[in-house]
């Protein structure tokens, strides 16, 4: 007490007030700084966690990528589809993410830079895949596409930028937690010292706020600690499921990703052994797919187990993790090659994809299990099932091509079954609807009839003796109509042949005036000639015109269903529009809507007539602008074209007279368009039979709209003309002015490509739609010097469709100072040598339209350019034949350089070379001589020798361009000397001809062909024909040759070898047509005789004189065409000439006459006029059979 009395209070004062005051401040100090150090310590593990996110997404991402890749190549080996959508929905997901990727790292500008070069690289993938997706649907090359994919450059260059953006991010996240860690020791050590500091202050002031403060900074220190703890065990959390992700990458085989898994599982988190189940899509079953660590004598050994069976199966079952913390003794054995052991501990995890359990994986451990391996299994159970998913679809993948490769012969097979059985059901189910819907209208009236039965007996016996006159009367009616039916068919078959018999000798005549095959007329001349031709032309399309109105107003158009395919529809209306397109300056597009089916059932001639009256109006009346016809559907049963110009329109008075005979919009004397006005007249007709109709639309100055409406299946309409009642045969339509309206606002995505320019019909008629603008350039076209030469005429062609092999061609030809011209197709490439006259060419083969050695054929068959040197270069091996057809040389892909630069230099050498040596090797002197004044000319040195060892010392003695040579010679033969030259690798591959007196075997032949470019038998002709050999293989200029050689090269290509020495016999009674005919086959190198009738064709057929080829015509006195055709195949007197081809001429004045003529023996028909092209094509196909 006294010593409480002995304080002074106002010291105790202070002593409170410090006591209080101090800890205040220090406590206050405390938790400033402490709060600043937990913020700093949340913001690093917020970027920790920032980068956790970043790399996770970035390992999505790639995932993504990977899984597009899988799938392109399953489609590329498959074809299939469905398998294609991985591919396409990952591209938007992908670049979604990327999106979301460059958001979260913002902040650091390079990581940017490397996301936007990974989002360029993605797309240039995008790119190659979806060329080579676009070349697959197309069903080219698969393996060809795989193994040169453009697109994985790309791939790997992006997963270089993925693995170095990861990089950076493992680098951030470790410096931040570094730094974290640096701070969070230093402020530690500082705070120890100032809390020591203070706990010495304080320990004078008073314990009780010494422990307070003690007890609050501890609490603090052991909150911070758990915290480091926490973000250590997400990174390791992390750190592991990136690990498994990049395990799977990379695997395509399900074993192969298992086992990855398992070995990445059992790395990470020390497990012993480790096995994983895939649950059967079937039946639910789990069957082992890897191991780690396991083997047969480990213990229970079952590698198939269903759903609920052990606690594997129970793990899938339950969808939870099942712990095993104490495992029974000899539970299971681990072992190595010292020993085995029994683990502790299991862990069994189910595994699933997108919500859907898909497997189960089982660890086995030598420790006690731990918290964070079950959240660890937990977390990659997604990943793990992911990776499972895609292995077992690209199994799935696998498992499909073998099935489909194996069910293709099964459906070829039942295909045709099917069609058969489908057409006979649909013909029984007609029938039946037929009968049904009659018998329904029987009944009905039958029940009317029953009722009005007593009424109409009594009119029935007044109406008797009347119905009995009008039957009579129709009877005769109808006698009469069958005879005026005859005698117009009569009409139009006589008048047929009368207007058109004496049109085939003018065409015949008037064309061969055109060829001027002697070269005795003018220019002047071959000009009306070609008038004359053109004008007999329009006058037979006149006729024809005619003569089908007269067959459609006669009811005997018979019309020929079939399905007809869109796409061979408009792909031959292009072909015969676009050049008269092109020539005229105006766009023709032909293409069609989305929705319109690919084939109809109707007479695909007959729609191919009316569309082609329609556009040849179009153009015909379109000076500039475009013509264009687009197929659309109207229903699910009716399809329209609408045929739409910018021309000059129609009045609104004169749309319904245009559809009249012989009326035109503009009918006056002084017209400016020609025409019949019958096109339009027969299209109306011709489309009321398929059971359509044509409308129009127009406006003067603004252009027309031809709309023609065809239902899909012109069946019963073809029914209903055939009945007579063709009236009712047309669809309802739309009235045809909204046609206009419509065919205006195309939409923009018509499926149409631009015309390229081709030779080869073949190629073009798969196209589905063809819009041609014209005019229009090649569609592969690299620049040249076109327009710009710098070298004179030195200018070399490369016709080649490889862009980049053409690069480097053009590079080496400027390179030698020659200028450089391309063309990228056959057609282009003959049309050049024709426009810019290069000195030499260098061809590939594979061209995209035609071979090009049907160009080299072109170049040395035309007088003006087979002086042209040309030089192939090819990945195929054709040398012989090029080198037959004239080529100076071959090289083969792939090539150097310095082999293309050795061949141009040739070419060059070729071309400054003016005089070319000719080596004649002869024994006969006078032969020798005449083979001498033969070839001999300006520029051609001729050495002539009579033995082999002249032969060889002149060749040692100098090169020569050209070689003929005898078989027999007095030293040897000329096999050996082939032999010779054949094995001298110091000799150049010279051209050797064989000019030879002997006839040759089969195997003589064979052995000269290996080494000699031509064999010539001497003989009449032979002469001709080896100074045509040789100046093709000298690449001489035919307009410098002698005119006496240029008369022999002429007289030698009229020739042609197929009909040289043949025996034709035509049967024709018109004088005129004798005549014509004549002058077609005699100068080929055929023999003509001549019959008037059918009776004097068999007399000469009945004699032993040999005939190879009949010509029949039809119409003839006495006995006709028919009857002998008929007698010659079945009357025995003619044995020895019923397998003689022949060939029938008929005036085609029925539609049947082409049946008739086979029937009666015909082996193939032409019709009169006759177009002389094709006369002589089929000639020439049955001489040779």
């Amino acid at each position: 007490m006294p010593a409480l009395n002995a304080i002074d209070p106002l010291r105790f004062k202070r002593i409170i007030q410090r006591n209080v005051a101090l800890p205040l401040l220090a406590g206050f100090a405390t938790a400033v700084a402490f709060v600043a150090l937990i913020a700093y310590l949340v913001s690093t593990m917020n970027w920790a966690e920032h980068s956790e996110r970043v790399i996770g997404e970035a390992y999505e991402l790639l995932r993504v990528q990977a899984d597009r890749e899988s799938s392109l190549r399953g489609f590329l080996l498959d074809g299939d589809e469905r398998g294609l959508a991985p591919f396409e929905v990952g591209r938007p997901h992908f670049e979604a993410q990327v999106g979301s990727l460059s958001a979260l790292v913002a902040d650091n500008p390079p990581q940017v830079e490397r996301l936007k070069r990974i989002l360029a690289l993605a797309r240039q993938w995008d790119r190659s895949a979806g060329e080579a997706v676009r070349l697959r649907r197309d069903h080219d090359a698969v393996l060809a596409t795989v193994q040169n994919d453009k697109g994985q450059p790309n791939a790997d260059a992006l997963r270089r930028e993925f693995a170095d953006f990861l990089a950076e991010e493992d680098r951030l996240r470790e410096a931040r937690t570094s730094a974290a860690r640096n701070l969070t020791f230093t402020t530690v050590a500082v705070f120890l010292a100032l809390t020591v500091l203070v706990n010495s202050l304080l320990a004078w002031l008073g314990r009780r706020e010494l422990t307070a403060l003690s007890a609050t900074y501890d609490e603090a220190l052991r909150g911070q600690a758990e915290q480091g703890e926490a973000l250590a065990e997400q990174v390791w959390f992390r750190s592991g499921q990136r690990l498994l992700a990049e395990s799977g990458m990379g695997k395509e085989a399900l074993a192969e990703v298992g086992g990855a898994m398992l070995d990445c599982l059992a790395g990470y988190l020390s497990a012993s052994v480790a096995t994983l189940y895939v649950r059967d899509a079937k039946d639910a079953s789990l069957r082992r797919v890897a191991t780690f660590g396991f083997g047969d004598e480990s213990g229970y050994n079952v590698p198939l187990l269903q759903s609920g069976q052990t606690l594997v199966g129970q793990a899938a079952a339950s969808r939870r993790v099942i712990e095993l913390r104490e495992a029974p003794a000899g539970y299971l054995k681990v072992e190595s090659g010292l020993g085995s052991a029994t683990p502790t501990s299991l862990l069994i995890s189910p595994i699933d994809a997108t919500g859907r359990i898909n497997g189960v994986v089982e660890l086995a451990f030598m420790r006690a299990l731990l918290p964070r391996d079950t959240e660890f299994l937990s977390r990659v159970a997604g990943t793990m099932g992911d990776l499972v998913e895609a292995a077992i679809s690209r199994e799935r993948l696998q498992a499909a091509y073998a099935d489909a490769q194996q069910l293709n012969h099964e459906l070829q097979v039942q295909q045709e079954e099917l069609r058969v059985a489908n057409e006979g059901l649909e013909e029984r189910g007609r029938a039946l609807m037929d009968s049904q819907s009659r018998l329904e209208a029987q009944q009905v009236e039958l029940e009317q009839t029953n009722v009005q039965l007593e009424e109409y007996a009594r009119r029935l016996e007044t109406q008797k003796s009347e119905l009995e006159r009008a039957q009579g009367e129709l009877t005769r009616n109808a006698e009469r109509l069958a005879q005026s039916s005859r005698y117009k068919s009569e009409f139009l078959a006589n008048m047929s042949h009368e207007l058109r018999t004496p049109l085939n000798s003018s065409l015949i005549l008037a064309r061969l005036l055109q060829q001027n095959r002697a070269g005795n007329l003018s220019e002047e001349q071959v000009r009306y000639a070609a008038t004359i031709h053109a004008s007999n032309t329009d006058l037979l399309a006149l006729i024809n015109d005619i003569l089908d109105l007269s067959k459609v107003e006669a009811g005997q158009i018979q019309l020929m269903l079939e399905a007809v395919k869109l796409d061979e529809l408009t792909s031959s209306l292009h072909e015969t529009f676009a050049p008269l397109a092109r020539e005229k300056g105006v766009t023709l597009t032909i293409g069609r809507l989305p929705g319109v089916a690919d084939t109809l059932t109707t007479d695909g001639q007959r729609v191919l007539q009316i569309l082609r009256n329609l556009l040849a109006n179009a153009l015909k009346f379109t000076a500039q602008g475009e013509v264009s016809l687009t197929v659309s559907p109207v229903d699910a049963n009716v399809l329209r074209f609408d045929v739409r110009d910018t021309g000059i329109g129609i009045p609104k008075d004169k749309q319904d007279m245009i559809f009249e005979a012989f009326q035109q919009a503009d009918g006056s004397t002084s017209r400016e368009y020609g025409g019949s006005g019958l096109g339009l007249s027969i299209s109306r007709e011709l489309s009321r039979l398929l059971g359509g109709r044509i409308g129009v639309a127009s406006e003067p100055g603004v252009g027309s709209v031809f709309t023609l409406w065809l239902p899909l299946d012109s069946t019963a309409a073809a029914r209903r003309a055939q009945t007579g009642d063709a009236a009712q045969a047309g669809v309802a339509t739309p009235h045809a002015a909204a046609a206009h309206q419509a065919a205006r606002s195309q939409p923009a995505h018509i499926e149409a490509i631009t015309e390229t320019t081709t030779l080869n019909a073949d190629a073009r008629a798969g196209q589905a739609i063809v819009a041609a603008s014209a005019p229009t350039a090649p569609a592969a076209h690299l620049a040249d010097d076109r327009g710009r030469r710098q070298h004179g005429n030195r200018a070399i062609l490369v016709v080649e469709d490889d862009l980049s092999f053409s690069e480097i061609l053009r590079d080496l030809v400027h390179e030698l100072q020659f200028d450089f011209l391309h063309a990228a197709d056959a057609a282009t490439g003959f049309a050049m040598v024709k426009d810019e006259a290069p000195v030499a060419v260098l061809l590939d083969v594979g061209l995209p339209d035609r071979s090009g050695l049907s160009v080299l054929e072109w170049l040395k068959s035309d007088p003006l350019t087979r002086h042209i040197p040309v030089h192939i270069v090819s990945a195929t091996d054709h040398a012989d034949k090029a080198l037959h057809l004239g080529a100076i040389g071959y090289t083969l892909k792939p090539t150097a350089r310095s082999t293309l630069e050795a061949a141009i230099r040739r070419l060059e050498s070729r071309l400054e070379q003016r005089v070319k040596r000719v080596l004649v090797i002869e024994d006969d002197y006078a032969m020798r001589e005449s083979i001498r004044a033969l070839l001999v000319g300006d520029g051609v040195e001729i050495v002539a020798v009579g033995t082999l060892a002249d032969t060889h010392a002149q060749i040692a003695q100098g090169a020569f361009d050209c070689i003929v040579t005898d078989l027999t010679l007095p030293d040897g033969t000329g096999y050996d000397l082939l032999e010779t030259l054949a094995g001298e690798a110091g000799i150049a591959p010279v051209p050797v001809i064989v000019y030879t007196g002997h006839m040759l075997s089969d195997d003589d032949e064979q052995r000269l062909r290996r080494y000699s470019k031509s064999i010539i038998i001497k003989g009449a002709r032979s002469p001709e024909r080896l100074l045509d050999e040789v100046t093709l293989f000298l690449h001489s200029v035919e307009s410098s040759l002698a005119p006496e050689q240029q008369r022999m090269l002429r007289a030698v290509r009229q020739r042609d070898d197929t009909f040289e020495g043949k025996t034709i016999l035509l049967a024709e009674d018109d004088v005129r047509n004798i005549f014509a005919l004549s002058h077609v086959i005699e100068p080929l190198g055929a023999k003509l005789l001549i019959a008037r009738n059918g009776r004097e064709a068999l007399d000469i057929l009945g004699a032993r004189e040999p005939v190879d080829l009949v010509l029949m015509d039809v119409m003839m006195p006495e006995m006709d065409g028919l009857a002998a055709m008929r007698t010659l195949r079945t009357d025995p007197r003619y044995a020895r000439a019923a397998r003689l081809p022949v060939i029938a001429l008929t005036a085609k004045a029925m539609a049947d006459d082409r049946q008739r003529c086979l029937e009666a023996g015909a082996d193939d028909y032409v019709s009169k006029p006759i177009d002389v092209d094709k006369l002589v094509s089929l000639c020439r196909v049955w001489l040779r059979k």
